[in-house]
């Protein structure tokens, strides 16, 4: 029997209006399957209500609801397998009477132990794939579902399955998050519901009671810097100081005497002595962020203190040691720079003992949406304004552009858009740099169909970056190096090393 969508039954009809309604409705993602699930379960006579997925081959549930229209905690979200396992593979719906003699149900130790009797399990599907399920059971009476009901379920879970799929995504990503943070039980500034992000923190606790150098590799504005203090506040070190330089911020003549220190008389103008940056991180951990600017003059003393610990300020010829652990971090390939003679390879392969290497933000789809509501709620706290509401096109046109500046870049977009909001009136698409927006209404939207990019150096694809985002300013250096999230010190050397001209045109 199939659901007569010229006439279905009077007793349906209802419900299915309070569907529509629950899947039209405003709000986020997580309240439509929540309110989806609350009207089924209503409706349909269940007890308990699931949307279920597959994550690396386990199910689990991403939205779980009682008939009191509760959320399920934790510990009572445990549904039948081997039953979504079923609906999933074969693509369709399921009704069982009663499961506990039922087979080949009634053999399954989770029937069992969930005493589970009636079944209605029908899938979402997109793309003739099925990427997720809608479960109901009733554990109190046999035989509680009708064949009309699971025609009816499958019916709405067909009708359902476009406006659900990016729901579902979204609950996972959003629960994703949250596990992670509950495993770890603090985010160290870090949100992602990315698996490969997931994996970098996982071993991020790994290595962080050694003490073995480790090197963060990642495009400017990745947060390279938040991953270097997860290091140190999971490591031994965690009561010493926290030390970090910039060695593209500080000018090649000075960072010598920054980094190093320096003695009464070592030049004009050292009226004392100066405790460099290496001796304020002993017995701490010392974070030389943008390594790959550091002059290679400077590069064997940094080696000497990564072997012995041993190194001497500016003017004195006394040997002092401390005890430091080193972290790292670039934007650049150093194996290129070391093939190119810019960085000694002995010191290369002495920092990246361990190595991290950061996904860019357009590589994590799912975390700029999560991302962009954790900013707005951070910079509305800190303005003392309102949160604006995202509209889904404004989601869309996020989504779609390439964030050149990665998380820091959409941090600042955020908090313009908090700036620049009108109290209850919801954030369009207008409200957006023109860049983000040119990006997001298709005039050049990054998609999976997109032409590979051409083989080239990092450094080469640096330089690329630098005219577009120069291009994009309209050759306004201050503003370029907000979004590149370096300072305009920064920015002038990598123009001077990369020997792009004052005034670079449009990028080749």
């Amino acid at each position: 029997m199939t659901l007569n969508r010229e006439n279905p039954p009077v007793e349906h009809l209802g419900l299915l209006y309070r569907v529509s309604r629950a899947l039209l409705k405003e709000g986020e993602y997580g309240e439509i399957l929540s309110g989806l699930l609350d009207t089924l379960i209503e409706g349909l006579g269940a007890d308990r209500g699931f949307v279920v997925v597959r994550e690396a081959g386990e199910f689990r549930a991403t939205a779980a609801r009682n008939f009191h229209s509760e959320a399920l905690a934790r510990a009572e979200e445990a549904f039948s397998r081997s039953i979504a396992r079923t609906v999933m593979e074969s693509g369709r719906a399921v009704l069982i009477g009663d499961a506990s003699i039922t087979e080949p149900y009634s053999r399954r130790l989770s029937i069992q132990q969930l005493s589970v009797r009636s079944v209605l399990c029908a899938p979402l599907v997109a793309s003739d794939e099925a990427f997720a399920l809608i479960y109901l059971e009733n554990r109190q009476v046999s035989n509680c579902f009708t064949e009309g009901q699971r025609d009816f379920l499958d019916e709405v879970c067909a009708l359902a399955a476009p406006r659900l799929r990016t729901a579902v995504e979204l609950s996972q990503a959003q629960r994703r998050a949250e596990a992670l943070e509950h495993a770890h039980s603090q985010s160290d500034g870090i949100l992602t519901a990315d698996p490969e992000m997931a994996r970098l923190l996982q071993t991020v606790h790994q290595i962080a009671t050694t003490d073995l150098p480790v090197l963060i590799e990642g495009e400017t504005g990745t947060g390279k810097e938040l991953i270097a203090r997860a290091v140190y506040r999971h490591s031994a070190r965690v009561r010493g100081p926290f030390i970090a330089l910039n060695c593209a911020a500080i000018p090649a003549t000075l960072i010598g005497s920054e980094l190093f220190g320096f003695v009464q008389g070592a030049f004009t103008g050292a009226n004392r002595d100066r405790v460099g940056f290496m001796g304020a991180a002993h017995r701490g951990t010392l974070f030389l962020d943008e390594i790959g600017d550091l002059p290679l003059d400077l590069q064997p003393h940094l080696l000497r203190v990564l072997q012995s610990g041993e190194f001497m300020r500016l003017g004195n010829t006394r040997v002092e040691q401390v005890d430091v652990r080193f972290i790292a971090a670039t934007n650049r390939d150093l194996e290129s720079e070391v093939k190119a003679g810019r960085f000694r390879a002995d010191l290369f392969f002495r920092l990246s003992a361990i190595t991290l290497r950061l996904p860019p933000l357009r590589h994590r789809p799912h975390d700029t949406r999560l991302l962009a509501e954790h900013f707005l709620r951070s910079a509305a706290a800190r303005y003392g304004r309102p949160v604006p509401r995202l509209t889904e096109d404004c989601l869309s046109a996020l989504t779609a552009y390439s964030f050149p500046g990665n998380v820091r870049e959409l941090e600042s977009e955020m908090a313009r858009l908090v700036a620049l909001a009108s109290a209850d009136v919801p954030c369009g698409t207008d409200l957006l740099n023109d860049r983000i927006r040119c990006r997001g209404n298709g005039q050049s939207a990054v998609s999976s169909k997109a032409p590979p990019v051409a083989p080239m150096s990092l450094q080469e694809m640096e330089k690329q970056l630098i005219l577009s985002v120069l291009q994009h300013t309209g050759g306004n250096r201050t503003r370029a190096a907000e979004v590149l999230g370096i300072s305009r010190e920064g920015l002038r050397t990598k123009l001077q090393r990369l020997q792009i001209p004052a005034d670079p045109g449009p990028p080749s």
